[in-house]
């Protein structure tokens, strides 16, 4: 039987966002004999002002879908106010959030081609802050965790903090992998309940703890609480409008994506999955009617630019969610 979380806690950064749109190929415009020397500038028709980051696009997206509490653990700059008006907005908690008094929220930048290739730059400022948070103030039984890209070392607080204090969470250690050791990396992993990456992310993790799929799926989360039901931890594959393989002991699904018209801007669309997937736990839905949450939530993140400004409807959402087909693997 699965276990029921009621509570949900999103750790990660709160940002501002900067997205620009390029109008031709990246690629292009790489001089293949002096990629050790670059100096290139891109040209942008549009840019858009956002507030974002994975905590926020992640909290945003539960929202849409759940009532239930959720409880952010971050941090924001001097300049976070709006920030703070936003998620009390959506009635989403900000008792775990520190105001840092001194330095600028944290801010991304990032620049999309046509072939929806992305550049980034990313500022962490305020969320090294979130070191400082403690998640034993914050966590129950009930409660599900979110681990996803953060600065690193509230990174791997948030990570060893679960593991000791038998917290269940979801690990998305994409972003972190440029950072994390092998040894933080595979500690992380062999004691989640949901691994989630897109097709690249899951098999460099792989590769890099020396365990394939099928290897860690077996594995019971060492010190965790209450059994999914799964017999051991699961392995989310992401790949954009190609849906979603979910891969447990017991269970394992294509969930295939929602083909939209036209995909105005990608970025965020993997926090929304996220959101979706999560939120189908919380409400107390079977697995594969979770991953087609997250598929539908992503779904309308990318139709609009920016990681927030998607507003469906519940009954819009569990539309689209109704229309993906699931198929057995």
């Amino acid at each position: 039987m699965e276990k029921k979380y009621l509570k949900i806690l999103v750790t990660g950064s709160i940002s501002f966002d900067e997205i620009m749109d390029f109008p031709y190929e990246f690629v292009d415009y790489f001089h293949p004999e002096k990629l050790h020397q670059i100096n290139v500038s891109f040209v942008v028709d549009n840019l858009e002002k956002q507030i974002g980051g994975t905590a926020t696009n992640i909290a945003h997206n539960l929202r849409l879908v759940t009532e239930k509490d959720i409880n952010i653990l971050a941090a924001v700059g001097k300049d976070g106010n709006d920030i703070l008006n936003f998620f009390k907005k959506r009635k989403i908690s900000t008792d775990g959030i520190i105001k840092d008094t001194k330095k600028y929220t944290s801010t991304g930048k990032v620049i999309t081609d046509i072939k929806d290739n992305q550049i980034w730059g990313f500022y962490y400022g305020a969320s090294e802050t979130a070191k400082k948070i403690k998640l034993k103030k914050y966590a129950k039984k009930d409660s599900l965790l979110i681990i996803s890209a953060n600065y690193s070392e509230a990174f791997l607080n948030f990570q060893k903090d679960a593991i000791e204090q038998k917290v269940d969470y979801l690990y998305d250690p994409g972003m972190a992998l440029t950072w994390i050791s092998d040894k933080d990396l595979k500690t992380g992993v062999e004691n989640c309940k949901f691994l989630v990456g897109n097709d690249y992310e899951i098999a460099m993790i792989t590769k890099r703890i020396k365990k394939s799929v099928n290897e860690l799926i077996p594995l019971r989360p060492k010190k965790s609480g209450a059994s999914l039901g799964t017999g051991g931890l699961a392995v989310i594959t992401t790949l954009g409008e190609k849906g979603v393989i979910y891969q447990s002991k017991k269970e394992n699904y294509r969930v295939a994506g929602y083909k939209v018209k036209k995909v105005v801007d990608p970025t965020g669309a993997g926090d929304a999955w996220r959101g979706g997937f999560v939120a189908g736990l919380v409400e107390g839905k079977k697995i594969k009617e979770s991953l087609k949450l997250g598929n539908a939530l992503a779904s309308f993140a990318v139709e609009v630019y920016g990681t927030t400004n998607h507003h469906p409807s519940k009954k819009e959402i569990e539309k689209r969610a109704n229309d993906l087909e699931v198929q057995s693997l």
